[in-house]
């Protein structure tokens, strides 16, 4: 599984995005700078979207790499009947000709080829029964540890087998298989639905089964996660957000969560034992236009925070490139951001945040001493229309990588 995972309809009033107290049947929303990148909203993305993207990476003793692609996608639902629907999405992304030197293009966009490519990445069946959906099939998810992670030309996919229940008002019940998966951070090809052992880096694994139980009243939310990586680990993952306005104005969101993994059956990637807690807090001054974000993570592990997300991770002190798993070994993550709406200054529509992350780890005889500072800023002048620029520094202060600065630049439309 590799260690380097290098916008939305909106960026927040800052860098994180406000919980909705005012709805009492919207969670509460505890986010990290990567999971605001990398939303997904499957509302805007129904009927279709055109992209354009830049992309540079600046390495340390090596070439600068940069690409522009084009792409977007379309997509069909039909009408339902008995309760069952077919949806369907192709997905493209075009090389617009422009990357000449295939040497220093960035791969980030492209097939493994670093070329132009087409995809179904949508192609399942929805059957819906009061308060009960299943889907299978080609598709998007949005659970902590496999997400769509929408940060580049294409989002994740993936194939999957799923089941959701709300009888229970205030409670959400979910179940589900993964079997393949498709986008960039699928390791092997952007292209390709790729069976999860391949992406684990493995032969022999089934997939990964999940459960949840998600329990969201006023301005709490609790949610409690289940993973089975067959033959590989266990992972259990709790997680509770509280939401609180005060003044009329102000909006305190504070978050907690804890993720333990196991290594389990024949242990095909070795030892995992993770033992992760993290806490988040966030205020937002909504007459001032002004957010600030802090949050912590530990992990007391042998083997450190669980290296297999599918996607961007849930761990509230993730970055656009830093995540604590990076470490490899028992360590320390933390990060501060604020971000700013500038409607109060007479700009509407343009938001920018700055963060600030460093990741630390434990053990003598383990180097891993990183910073990452994050910029981005975001203007949508219409409802449809989005431009997302983040810029990312990251610095080793030891030997444990090379240090670089990455630049992206991405344009929706969404019709």
């Amino acid at each position: 599984m590799k260690l380097h995972f290098l916008a939305t309809s909106f960026l927040i009033t800052t860098i994180v995005i406000s919980a909705n107290t005012e709805n009492t049947q919207q969670p509460t929303a505890v986010q990290s700078v990567r999971n605001i990148l990398g939303t997904y909203d499957t509302e805007i993305h129904t009927k279709g979207q055109l992209r354009a993207g830049f992309i540079t990476l600046s390495q340390e003793g090596a070439e600068r790499t940069s690409a522009y692609g084009l792409g977007g996608h379309v997509h069909f639902d039909t009408a339902r009947w008995n309760g069952l629907k077919l949806a369907l999405s192709a997905y493209t992304v075009i090389d617009p000709a422009i990357n000449q030197n295939p040497m220093h293009t960035n791969p980030d966009f492209f097939d493994a080829s670093n070329k132009s490519f087409a995809l179904l990445s949508k192609a399942y069946i929805d059957g819906k029964w009061h308060n009960t959906e299943v889907k299978f099939g080609r598709q998007s998810l949005d659970t902590p540890f496999a997400d769509s992670d929408d940060i580049r030309m294409m989002p994740n996919f993936f194939n999957a087998y799923t089941f959701t229940n709300t009888d229970i008002a205030h409670l959400t019940l979910q179940a589900g298989f993964i079997d393949k998966m498709a986008g960039w951070e699928n390791g092997v090809d952007s292209s390709k639905f790729v069976d999860i052992s391949e992406v684990l880096g493995t032969n022999d694994t089934d997939g990964i089964y999940y459960a949840s139980a998600a329990y969201d009243i006023e301005n709490l939310s609790l949610s409690l996660w289940y993973y089975h990586y067959t033959d590989i680990a266990d992972i259990y993952y709790a997680e509770a957000g509280y939401a609180y306005t005060f003044f009329d104005y102000t909006e305190l969101t504070l978050g907690l969560q804890y993720s333990d993994t196991e290594e389990t059956g024949v242990a095909l990637l070795g030892t995992k034992n993770a033992h992760t807690f993290g806490i988040s807090a966030q205020v937002a001054f909504t007459a001032l236009g002004i957010t600030l974000l802090g949050a912590y993570n530990k992990d007391n592990g042998k083997s450190g925070a669980s290296d297999l997300s599918l996607g961007g991770g849930p761990y509230f002190t993730s970055m656009e490139d830093q995540t604590i798993d990076a470490i490899g070994a028992k360590g320390s993550a933390w990060m501060a951001a604020v971000g700013y709406d500038l409607a109060t200054l007479g700009a509407p529509h343009l938001n920018c945040g700055i963060a600030y992350g460093k990741f630390t780890a434990n053990e003598a005889n383990m180097h891993y001493h990183t910073n990452e500072t994050d910029i981005v800023v975001e203007y949508a002048p219409l409802d449809q229309l989005t431009m997302t620029a983040a810029y990312a520094n990251v610095n080793h202060k030891d030997d444990s990588g090379k240090d670089f600065d990455q630049f992206r630049l991405i344009v929706a439309y969404s019709f």
